[in-house]
């Protein structure tokens, strides 16, 4: 486990930018973008649930909501990923006549994945916040960490770049 939690940045970088750009565009190619994804959202989730122990009753924040935030998100684009085939909605076109009452769900499936992902955000930024705070009294500005995990993973090189 403390090798998953310690992939080097520029590992990190190629695993994650450059490594799915290579997947083929096929039905192969989606099942292997969701196992893809799977391996990522458990390692975020194992990540913060790090952080989260270590900082546990000191902060605000819910490890479950993130987690289920995480998880809806995946199942939710996996399953759009696996069944349609992806999705096409634009302001050109008559999308309802397309998809018919499925836009309600698109929709809504999207704004709750929207806001896992920004609890995920917040989460995140804040465990880093109080870790760093806590364990080597560093005061890393909370909105510059969820700006720079908002870029991922270049954000991270830039927020820990030596500013003069």
């Amino acid at each position: 486990m403390n090798r998953i939690l310690r992939i080097p940045k520029w590992l990190l970088f190629i695993l994650l930018l450059i490594v799915p750009t290579t997947f083929p565009v096929s039905d192969l190619g989606n099942y292997i973008k969701v196992a893809f994804g799977l391996l990522v959202v458990i390692w975020m989730i194992k990540v913060n649930e790090e952080m989260y122990l270590r900082i546990k009753g000191k902060a605000s924040i819910k490890f479950n909501l993130f987690a289920f935030g995480l998880i809806f998100a995946f199942i939710y684009f996996s399953a759009i990923t696996l069944l349609t085939e992806g999705y096409n909605i634009s302001t050109e076109k008559d999308n309802f006549s397309e998809y018919g009452n499925l836009v309600y769900v698109y929709l809504i499936g999207h704004l709750i994945s929207l806001a896992g992902f920004f609890y995920a955000l917040h989460f995140t930024a804040y465990s880093i916040h109080v870790l760093e705070e806590q364990l080597f009294g560093k005061h890393t500005e909370y909105t510059k960490l969820l700006i720079a995990l908002f870029y991922f993973p270049i954000g991270i090189w830039w927020c820990r770049l030596p500013h003069k």
